[in-house]
């Protein structure tokens, strides 16, 4: 039976995931990383096509640049963008874009420079390889990074810059093509270049915001219904892709970013927790597929070239070696002149030498750098050379790079636990073995276990407790040599139960979207309060989460213009954000008084410093309960609707997730849900 062009791709694609399936499960099983395995499997896979004839399917799939840039790209930068944390990305915002602007440009010189003396390529050849091949592909090092634990603040380096100079090499690399066109270089067109690389940035950030902002009210009017909101986020990533980088010939890797980021922050303070891990969990499984198939394909098609490469043509390896050692020595050039001038400028934490060390063997090449080599045409000088350098140059250091950076991490010991994270850690250990042991009490009553069993399992769970307990002990012993330390790291721990409990409220409907953004704010500040040692924090006011030219505006127009009806109306929606803000504050509050006094009671922690928390947390809950108080004397013709529009909403949220539970446990038929949660839908209060 023939087979059609489409049915062969599709059994290849079919084939191929298969493939990256089992190499997943093999990998994990060898502790070998997974992408960097899955290029080796493709380059065996290229090798064996023409010797078994059911491996011949994989020749109908070919690694081209549109196939990288709009279908492999936008889930791989969609799915980073989402959980990028905003604060981190902050933290690191300036040498990522140093790196991504500057850094990318110099390399691409140096880069041009040296290659066109000691390889066949003319300079603006040259300079062409340097720029593609200057685009760094992280996501092998992000996936080794999250096993190994390293930190978050490395990682975000690493994955900002290379989502950000994707953009700056494919702009580049269009100004060089324009040239080589046109023939000339001068002031003019590096002139006109700088204003297109800012302009095409410029142009994907607004394409990616607005489409995202647009699209977004699609999923809110969805609802529950996770399909359709799954749908229009995948909407959003690809077509702000496709509309800045097709149409508008804008930056279509920020804009998808942008759109990501800004989805993210949706998810973060919107969405319902099922419905925001539906979505996660989809973009996951996205960034799985178009990885398996990039690095399977990249695999492939290194093995076609060399298959079709004349092995006896010495000038192509000698320039393909050159291109690597060219392409590493100028990536510690960059890192290692323009990190340490970033920290001048940035007092507070500046990059140290070990991230930048990282930073230098973790710049690995992959899917933007192939795309724009294999988009050159068929004519153009030299294409095959610059094809065959920039597959050395992305495998060498998916293979190399990607292999050992593992050791790398471990030798500078970047994976060890911060004190934050070994607390967490520990007291983990005790609360586990404490929920088995008393599991195993209540199995010891049912009948249908041997009593020497449960009694032997029991003696084992008890000195399994005992272990942890005395390594909690030894762990807060430790941490007692170090005062400031200690109290910082336990300090961390309660705002992060803090803000948690906030984010518990928001989901049950009792906050809304708003105050749950300023609480964020707020313990953000007050971290940031912590790590500079100012313990307790600052209790942070309404006002002070205000930017100063918004308050000057507002006050000024509440005095000029005291009756207009907008004005009042913007009174009344602060008045009622501040109801909320002060009462989160007064729950949550108690709540973490509560759970500080079981941490005091079941762990070694110092009594002195645990106290002071108390203390701080009971008058900052009465405080807030003071002024809700005086709020209610002041305005009951406020205070009273907002409590029964919490308490509706708080109702409405607790129906929905009996409903689910309801059909979860076969009480209620699937056939009936859907005409529930309708009927629910109709009562909804005013989210």
């Amino acid at each position: 039976m023939n087979e059609t062009p489409i049915l062969t791709k599709e059994i290849s694609i079919l084939l191929l995931l298969l493939v990256a399936s089992l190499g997943a499960v093999a990998f994990k099983r060898l502790n070998f990383p997974y992408t960097i395995g899955l290029v080796i499997i493709g380059l065996i896979l290229g090798f064996l096509t023409g010797l078994i004839s059911p491996l011949e399917s994989f020749t109908a799939l070919s690694l081209s640049p549109h196939l990288i840039l709009y279908i492999f790209v936008p889930p791989l930068i969609f799915e980073s963008a989402i959980n990028l944390d905003n604060k981190l990305l902050l933290q690191t915002l300036a040498p990522s874009l140093t790196l991504a602007g500057p850094g990318l440009l110099l390399s691409a010189g140096i880069i041009g420079g040296f290659l066109s003396w000691a390889t066949p390529l003319s300079f603006l050849q040259a300079l062409l390889f340097g720029a593609l091949v200057s685009a760094t592909d992280p996501v092998a090092v992000i996936a080794l990074f999250k096993k190994l634990g390293a930190p978050r603040r490395l990682m975000m380096l690493v994955e900002g810059e290379s989502m950000l100079n994707d953009a700056t090499a494919i702009v580049l690399f269009d100004v060089i093509l324009a040239v080589i066109s046109q023939g000339r270089f001068g002031f003019q067109t590096l002139g006109q270049g700088s204003l297109e690389i800012l302009t095409t940035l410029a142009g994907g950030i607004v394409v990616g915001v607005a489409i995202a902002t647009v699209m977004r009210l699609s999923i809110s009017l969805a609802e529950d219904d996770y399909a359709i909101q799954l749908t229009i986020s995948g909407l959003i990533a690809y077509t702000a892709f496709l509309v800045s980088e097709h149409y508008l010939e804008f930056s279509g890797v920020i804009a998808v970013m942008s759109a990501g980021l800004v989805v993210g922050g949706y998810c973060e303070y919107t969405l319902k927790p099922d419905i925001r891990k539906h979505i996660q969990e989809f973009w996951e499984y996205a960034a799985f597929i178009a990885n398996s198939l990039i690095f399977l394909l990249v695999g492939l098609k290194t093995s076609d070239f060399l298959v079709e490469l004349n092995t006896n043509n010495a000038t192509f390896w000698l320039a393909i070696v050159w291109a690597i050692v060219i392409a590493m020595i100028t990536r510690g050039i960059v890192i290692f002149l323009l990190i340490p001038l970033v920290n001048r400028f940035q007092s507070s934490n500046p990059i140290n030498w070990r991230f930048q060390l990282v930073t230098i063997w973790g710049g690995l090449r992959g899917a933007i750098a192939l795309a724009l080599a294999l988009s050159l045409s068929n004519d153009f000088p030299n294409r095959q050379l610059i094809v065959a350098m920039t597959l050395g140059v992305a495998v060498f250091t998916i293979l190399v790079s990607g292999s050992t950076i593992g050791r790398l991490v471990r030798w500078l010991g970047l994976n060890q636990l911060s004190k934050r994270e070994e607390l967490a850690w520990v007291q983990a250990r005790v609360f586990l073995q404490k929920e088995t042991l008393e599991l195993s009490q209540e199995l010891e009553k049912r009948p249908f276990f041997d009593q020497s069993i449960v009694d032997e399992l029991k003696q084992e769970y008890e000195q399994s407790l005992q272990q942890a307990e005395a390594s909690a002990a030894k762990f807060w012993e430790k941490l007692k040599t170090d005062p400031v330390q200690m109290r910082q790291v336990f300090w961390l721990q309660v705002l992060q139960i803090e803000h948690h409990a906030y984010r518990e409220l928001h989901d049950e409907g009792v906050i809304s979207e708003l105050a749950l953004k300023k609480l964020s704010v707020m313990m953000n500040w007050k971290g940031d309060a912590v790590l500079s040692n100012q313990i307790p924090p600052p209790v942070a006011k309404t006002r002070t989460l205000e930017t100063p030219l918004r308050k000057l505006i507002v006050n000024r127009l509440l005095l000029l213009l005291p009756k207009q009806y907008w004005l009042q109306n913007h009174r009344i929606k602060e008045l009622t954000f501040r109801y909320e803000y002060y009462a989160a504050i007064a729950y949550v509050s108690k709540k973490v008084v509560k759970i500080i006094k079981q941490l005091a009671h079941q762990q070694a922690v110092d009594e002195n410093v645990a106290s002071q928390c108390i203390d701080f947390y009971e008058q900052k809950g009465e405080a807030a309960l003071n002024w809700i108080d005086t709020f209610v004397e002041d305005h009951p013709e406020l205070a009273f609707p907002m409590q029964k529009e919490v308490i509706e909403r708080a109702v409405w949220r607790r129906q929905s997730e009996t409903l689910d539970s309801l059909a979860h446990q076969g009480i209620v038929p699937e056939n009936n849900l859907e005409n529930l949660r309708e009927q629910l839908l109709e009562k909804k209060p005013n989210l």
